[in-house]
């Protein structure tokens, strides 16, 4: 009985100090992994500058298909060399997914690049619809804005005309102050209680005022960028190819541009995982787990480092035919 009490505390030890050696290694593999994403820095610096020179800027034609790939490349090395620089000083659970994914919607485009370089028109022609709901969402947020600071600014009017109207019969100065002072208050703490951009300014300006700025103001402008985008988006239609056009069909889908490219393998998983922890569904509230485990901390690095270098490879590709 003793002999095999002993066996099981040795198998137990055992058993943990294996844990431990597997953790540790995970943590080294972590360790290396990010040390070798951060040093990307600098050759995703220097490839950039290739892409950007003032040659480059200057030769720019938003109607020629290969002045849009050699573009969007450049900026696509400026974006993974700000995330090696920022996303990388320590490791949390949210960003590295969220790193994730982007660099894998990145290479998508980098390889339809890759296999036609029209889709650099194709980019084009996402910008300006990417734009234009922009504009359009940013016109509704202002007009959400309009009437919550105008229904603020009645709510403020009809208080104080009935803190006017006892003030009739109370006749206390001091006391109206007080209670002015508290109407305020009052409708400032309501109004940061409703998502708002301007509701700060408008406890400055008054909530009628800031409603009057938004309407005669910033809508004439916002309403200005929509004109400009509509007339960008029809002179596109008019001048592009109908190979792009064809290219160009349907609604944008992550899905069928990845398998498009034979990566559909990787969005099938990284959006599946991504969606599982980013978003709040029952299955990321209701679970113990709520980071990754190291193993898979080590997944993503690895995929991270392979896919830095998978578009290094293609913005060389695309730099030696310059």
């Amino acid at each position: 009985m003793i002999f095999q009490k002993y066996l099981f505390v040795e198998f137990n030890i055992s058993t943990m100090y294996e844990e431990e050696l597997k953790y540790s290694k995970e943590e080294q593999q972590i360790q290396l992994l990010t040390k070798k994403i951060k040093d990307y820095q600098s050759i995703l610096d220097k490839t950039a500058q290739q892409f950007r020179t003032k040659k480059i800027l200057n030769d720019f034609d938003k109607w020629n298909h290969e002045s849009w790939c050699f573009s969007i490349i450049g900026d696509a090395l400026v974006r993974l060399r700000l995330f090696t620089e920022q996303n990388f000083l320590f490791i949390e659970t949210m960003s590295i997914i969220a790193v994730t994914r982007y660099i894998f919607e990145l290479s998508v485009w980098l390889h339809l690049f890759k296999l036609d370089k029209q889709y650099g028109l194709v980019y084009y022609s996402q910008l300006l619809d990417t734009q234009r709901r922009y504009w359009k969402d940013e016109l509704e947020q202002i007009k959400r804005e309009i009437t919550l600071l105008e229904d603020f600014e009645r709510h403020e009017e009809d208080s104080l005309n009935d803190l006017f109207n006892q003030f009739k019969v109370i006749n206390d100065p001091e006391k109206l102050n007080q209670m002015q002072k508290s109407i305020y208050e009052d409708i400032d703490k309501k109004a940061s209680r409703h998502f708002s951009i301007y509701i700060e300014k408008a406890k400055t300006n008054g909530y009628g005022f800031q409603a009057h700025i938004l309407r005669k103001k910033l809508i004439p402008k916002i309403e200005l960028s929509i004109s400009q985008v509509n007339s960008e988006i029809a002179a596109f239609d008019v001048k592009i190819s109908h190979d792009v056009k064809n290219l160009n069909k349907g609604k944008w889908q992550w899905k069928q541009m990845a398998q498009k490219v034979g990566l559909l393998d990787e969005y099938e998983y990284i959006y599946t995982f991504s969606s599982k922890l980013l978003h709040a569904t029952p299955a990321s509230i209701t679970t113990d787990q709520k980071n990754l485990e190291p193993s898979e901390i080590v997944v993503f690095l690895k995929y991270i480092d392979v896919k830095i270098e998978d578009i290094l490879e293609i913005a060389n590709e695309f730099y030696e035919k310059l």
